[in-house]
């Protein structure tokens, strides 16, 4: 059999893309991956997947000299020769790989990064592959509101033969703005989860004494709105400790201005300090309430990791949590008022029968529809058309 072609153009350092790309490792696929943007390194699960000579699929970087310092030659290449004018490095590099290569698929994963570079090229570069695009979080839905977005969206959703996203919500809003392929399955982009034993031997959520926010502002993340909150929630509930993870400088700045008597309940993990993926599954697991607050998101992988985990989940109706919840997850979705989320949070830290049984009815979601297994299986139709 013929060995599948596939260029996937992406984030070099984001784990969802490594996670993507790590279901296929038992198939007879020749991965192409070109970086959409810069990059400060290629994550480490990608590295794993370039350097495995065990699997069947085959990974390589294109257009990335020296893995381990990819990053730096990356903007050696592609950024820095835009100080002296030179711009569209990256394009140019795209047009001369395409034009040198033929591939099955062309998969855009994100909108902004790899759609946006895609939609620059000379429409005959792609007439003999089939081009996917994947909506990541806020791609569209954020996105479609400002003019000159609307433009690239509406283009690269002309070229693309196949998207995918996850959230029906971003289906019908590519239908809208034009998109007339063949859609693919809803599911996170960033593949499933190993289900196997979940919640075994794990402490009760009613049990646990930590309380996990996500930390992210800037212009889609509102963690200040739990971060304002902790002084009245900890004067409540005074046993509980914080984790803010993926704290971004201004929400470091709101935290650092908290009393020290609170500050000493918190622990930090800045954006650019990640803790490898398994360790911070094993927070979820550690953690009483998950709260993820923002202005626009997709699904939320940080969501869909509190369900997995036992970790009852609020976030704000801004998400796509909501789908999860229609479909029996056990949640709270609010908006993004004050009062609405104190009164979420006071709610699942006093009522120890909530957070046990969502734990138990969100265990049997994922299991039905989370796992690995599942979603790999959808995932496989992406190359088989």
């Amino acid at each position: 059999m013929t060995r599948k072609k596939v260029l996937v153009i992406g984030m070099l350092d984001s784990i969802h893309l490594a996670r993507w790309l790590e279901q296929f490792t038992n198939e007879d696929i020749d991965f192409t991956i070109f970086p959409s943007k810069r990059f400060r390194r290629t994550h480490s699960k990608l590295k794993s997947l370039l350097t495995d000579s065990q699997i069947s699929a085959r990974y390589k970087l294109a257009s990335v000299k020296f893995v381990q310092f990819s990053g730096y030659f990356d903007y050696l290449e592609n950024e820095f020769p835009g100080l002296f004018g030179l711009h569209n490095t990256r394009s140019r590099k795209l047009t001369k790989l395409l034009t040198c290569n033929k591939f099955n698929y062309i998969h855009a994963i994100e909108i902004q990064g790899a759609g946006y570079l895609l939609s620059d090229l000379n429409s005959d570069l792609l007439k003999f592959s089939k081009v996917i695009l994947t909506n990541w979080g806020s791609d569209i839905f954020y996105f479609k509101s400002f003019t000159n977005h609307l433009v690239k969206i509406k283009e690269i959703l002309k070229i693309a033969d196949y998207y995918s996203a996850e959230c029906l919500r971003d289906y019908s809003l590519a239908r809208e703005l034009g998109f007339s392929g063949i859609e693919l399955p809803c599911i996170p982009n960033a593949g499933g989860f190993d289900v196997t034993g979940l919640l075994d031997g794990n402490t009760p959520p009613s049990s646990r004494s930590q309380i996990l926010i996500k930390g992210y502002g800037g212009r889609f993340g509102r963690a200040d709105l739990p971060i304002s909150l902790i002084p009245l929630i900890s004067e409540r509930y005074p046993r509980y400790t914080y984790l803010i993870y993926s704290v971004t400088p201004d929400i470091l700045a709101l935290i650092k201005e908290l009393p020290k008597e609170i500050k000493r309940k918190i622990r930090i993990l800045k954006v650019t300090r990640a803790l490898p993926q398994k360790e911070m599954l094993n927070q979820f697991k550690a953690s009483r309430i998950y709260i993820g607050c923002s202005e626009s998101d997709g699904i939320s992988t940080s969501f869909l990791e509190a369900l997995v985990n036992g970790a009852y989940a609020i976030q704000t109706g801004t998400s796509c949590a909501n789908e999860w919840v229609q479909k029996g997850a056990s949640a709270s979705i609010v908006r993004l008022v004050p009062a609405e989320l104190q009164a979420a949070i006071e709610n699942s830290l006093s009522d120890d029968q909530l957070v046990d049984q969502a734990a138990i009815k969100n265990r049997l979601l994922a299991e039905r529809e989370l796992s690995s297994q599942v979603i790999k299986r959808q995932a496989l139709t992406y190359y088989s058309a």
